[in-house]
């Protein structure tokens, strides 16, 4: 393993069944972290760094308590590997040995198409067609939210799920996902990136990993967190029928890539505790007051609107005769 020079935390969203995570930004920048034995620790939460995003990293140094708050945040996975691929206190020189320009290039497209394109789609399937099913599926509101045991959590994933589908319908708009009359359309878009993965890997001798080559790189670790959620989430996306029925070599990827790199897996599926829901937390003490005082302040409209009716309309059971 790497010296631990610095004391890395990654922000994660809490697991859930079958496919770990529910973003395949996180699970990328965990496997990043694992190909190249970089020690790390972990925070599930549900609360997002400084740019809103999850995950992100806080890096600090080795010996500096953990409650410190002195720490740089990196957030957006891009940004996390290539800060880390920089950083001279970890050795990440076999994730880019031996890859030539022109493969650079390619795995750069690839990456851009993966997080611009292929996995738009399955947030659109998800979110817009299908969120009751992906919550269900999930175990979202027990998993991520802890909302059957946290009254805020639970209030927080019913404004999520109701507020997914609302975002995701702007976004759709905004993507051109709308324009077409069928949805169809946009899975068989979907389904020509996941072919072009799939041509590109089964064009090298060696098909375990991209390029043929013995350790694996950047892209290993995107189309790994992408695809999961195409493959391990009990749903049915189109996607993922298209994946077993016409891409036998990045079936024999993802499960290469599993197997190798999280043998742990079905223990990171089990339940975890959100750290961003302690109620000892700061953040959640916060929380709690300002909801208070948004529901004494209700009170207290309701109570001004009852005083001037009453002083308007007089007492109702009077008038009544009552």
């Amino acid at each position: 393993m790497t010296m631990m020079k610095k004391r890395l935390v990654l922000h994660l969203f809490p697991p859930i069944p079958n496919s770990y995570s529910f973003t395949p930004f996180g699970l990328k920048t965990e496997s990043f972290l694992r190909i190249n034995k970089i020690h790390y620790e972990k925070c599930y939460t549900t609360s997002f760094g400084n740019n809103g995003t999850i995950p992100f990293l806080r890096i600090s140094n080795g010996d500096q308590d953990v409650k410190s708050d002195h720490f740089e945040e990196i957030s957006d996975s891009n940004q996390i590997i290539a800060r880390l691929l920089k950083d001279t206190d970890f050795d990440t020189s076999q994730c880019e040995e031996n890859i030539t320009k022109e493969q650079k290039a390619i795995a750069h497209s690839c990456l851009r198409m993966l997080e611009e394109h292929t996995a738009q789609t399955g947030f659109y399937y998800r979110y817009f067609h299908h969120m009751p099913t992906f919550c269900e599926v999930t175990q979202l509101r027990e998993r991520a939210f802890m909302g059957d045991t946290s009254r805020i959590g639970n209030f927080i994933f019913k404004m999520f799920s109701k507020g997914m589908v609302k975002a995701w319908e702007k976004k759709a708009k905004v993507r051109g996902f709308l324009r077409y009359s069928n949805p169809d359309v946009v899975w068989a878009m979907a389904c020509e990136d996941l072919q072009a993965l799939e041509d590109l890997l089964a064009s090298n001798q060696d098909q375990n990993l991209f390029f043929g080559r013995s350790n694996p790189g950047v892209l290993d670790c995107t189309v790994f967190g992408h695809l999961s959620q195409f493959l391990y989430i009990a749903m049915d996306f189109p996607q993922k029928t298209y994946l077993k029925e016409n891409c036998p070599c990045l079936l024999r990827f993802m499960e290469h890539f599993k197997e190798s790199y999280f043998p742990d897996w079905n223990t990171l599926c089990e339940r975890q505790p959100n750290e961003g829901l302690d109620p000892d937390s700061l953040r959640m003490q916060a929380l709690q007051t300002k909801m208070k005082r948004k529901a004494l302040r209700a009170v207290a409209v309701m109570v001004a609107v009852g005083a001037v009716g009453y002083h308007t309309l007089g007492s109702p059971f009077s008038r009544q005769g009552w």
